[in-house]
């Protein structure tokens, strides 16, 4: 039988799992992320595509020349069938949605952009519970009245298929 206060006692620290220095050499090797105050870690530099921007890619991937038959798996599969099946804008409504929403430059993160094309909220207090990030223009002011108007913008494009 083993004694357990003596089996912990022989190993130092181990009774702390997560020891001050473990835990701040971690802090440092992985940044934090944490979409609702637009923090994306090793993401950041990266773009955020709609599924109909997806889409297009993965097609015109699979029509370059030169190009290897599209994989044969289950992943690719699945997500080719994903964004085939959720798309929900043609690209040139895609297109403009992005330019509009784009049309002030540091209003609105690339990742909020993203989002508001693909899921189209009516009101900002919609668009907000979707999108915490976009909390700071829920404060009655100028700035809530733009993202209201760039959401009408984006909702109108996407019913008629043009540039309200």
């Amino acid at each position: 039988m083993v004694n357990e206060s003596q089996g912990s006692s022989s190993r130092p620290n181990a009774g702390a799992i997560g020891s001050s220095s473990t835990t701040r050499s971690r802090r440092h090797a992985i940044p934090e992320e944490d979409a609702t105050k637009l923090q994306f870690g090793d993401f950041a530099e990266g773009e955020a595509l709609t599924l109909t921007e997806v889409a297009t890619l993965l097609v015109a991937a699979r029509a370059a020349p030169n190009v290897p038959p599209a994989p044969d798996n289950k992943t690719y599969k699945s997500t080719s069938e994903y964004v085939n099946e959720f798309q929900n804008a043609s690209m040139e409504v895609s297109e403009s949605m992005r330019t509009a929403l784009m049309a002030r430059p540091g209003f609105l993160n690339k990742f909020e952009i993203a989002q508001i094309m693909y899921l189209k909220p009516e009101r900002v207090e919609v668009a907000v519970a979707l999108i915490p990030s976009l909390e700071r223009y829920s404060q009655g002011d100028e700035q809530e009245s733009q993202l209201q108007q760039l959401l009408d913008d984006v909702r109108g494009m996407a019913r008629y298929g043009v540039r309200p």
